[in-house]
């Protein structure tokens, strides 16, 4: 039976092009066309959270879908394609590893017996020319996204074609309520990657800096997560600084 521990993708491991260079290409392409003030980038999170709030979690990361949706309603007359635009732009320098030994570290937990998979809610068409560009691909053994597998993080069934033959030791992500509560869901080891870290705390240990209760309170405010409120089910088991620290966890 494989033991996987599995990654998020984008602010975890690598930089997508999204937001300098593929959003700004769709509103100069969409410029001439558009009359709203604000450029079309505004109408596409909106209809993003929208979808989020209905519960189409598959659906709100369709950027082309949404793409497409919105350029109807506003009568715009182009196809614009996301995935293309993705592979166009996936490409050195603006696309990256995070962090420079991440490879290396990952090849390091392949010699300790792991497997590795990736869950994302990017696409496959979005994120794997990303993963090829900066040689992910040859260190991950199974990529899991929302339009192979019909649901979204923190849905536990995101995990399915990983249980099939395995279980999931640890997830490693950045978000609390996608990431921290779809390990916790699972029993796995919930690692929160937190590049924003004190320095004072990169002292501790990764299991220590979760005591740290003015730390963990800080993290739960932050803007991204609105209203969440610090439940046990978004807690992290583990708060980490750089993958590098993976090597040092005793995981049995």
């Amino acid at each position: 039976m494989k033991k996987y521990i599995t990654f998020d993708l984008d602010e975890t491991l690598m930089q997508n092009p999204f937001s300098k260079w593929v959003f700004p290409e769709i509103e100069s392409l969409v410029a001439p066309h558009i009359t709203l003030n604000d450029g079309i980038f505004p109408e596409i999170r909106k209809e993003h959270k929208k979808r989020l709030k209905e519960n189409k979690d598959v659906a709100a990361y369709d950027w082309d879908g949404i793409l497409e949706q919105i350029l109807l309603e506003q009568n715009i007359p182009l196809t614009i394609n996301i995935a293309e635009l993705v592979q166009k732009h996936a490409e050195d320098p603006k696309v990256y590893l995070l962090e420079n030994n991440t490879l290396t570290v990952l090849a390091e937990l392949k010699k300790k017996g792991f497997s590795l998979g990736v869950v994302t809610n990017g696409y496959y068409k979005y994120q794997y020319p990303v993963m090829e560009a900066i040689q992910l691909v040859e260190q991950i053994d199974r990529v899991i996204t929302p339009c192979k597998v019909g649901c979204a993080k923190p849905a536990m069934h995101m995990a399915d074609p990983l249980l099939k033959d395995g279980e999931v030791i640890a997830h490693v992500g950045d978000r609390l309520d996608h990431d921290v509560y779809f390990a916790n869901q699972l029993g796995a080891i919930s690692i929160l990657i937190d590049q924003r870290m004190p320095e004072n705390l990169k002292l501790l240990t990764p299991e220590q800096r979760v005591q740290q209760h003015d730390y963990l309170t800080e993290i739960f405010q932050r803007k991204i997560y609105g209203e969440l409120l610090p439940r046990e089910q978004y807690k992290p088991k583990q708060i980490i600084h750089s993958i590098e620290e993976l090597l040092e966890i005793e995981w049995e």
